[in-house]
């Protein structure tokens, strides 16, 4: 996968949060766009301790190779209560 085509995830307006999926078979979801600084060498991705919002400070972050990103998929919406 490209630095471009992950970037592009990120770009999409309305945000959709996704999932990518890396070679070793380890797994992240990304459910805001300000989780994840994408550079042409690879991705930083913040990890938090429970959801995150703009006010919580990242409990860890890991960093991803372009080489080890198999896919990404779309997460399905919350469903959100009416009233």
């Amino acid at each position: 996968m490209t630095a471009e085509a992950v970037f592009a995830r990120l770009r999409r307006r309305p945000f959709v949060a996704f999932r990518i999926h890396l070679s070793g078979g380890n797994y992240y979801d990304v459910l805001h766009p300000e989780m994840m600084f994408v550079s042409k060498s690879g991705i930083t991705l913040a990890i938090y301790d429970s959801n995150p919002s703009p006010e919580q400070i990242p409990a860890r972050e890991v960093l991803i190779s372009f080489l080890h990103v198999t896919s990404t998929e779309d997460l399905p919406a919350p469903n959100r209560a009416a009233g």
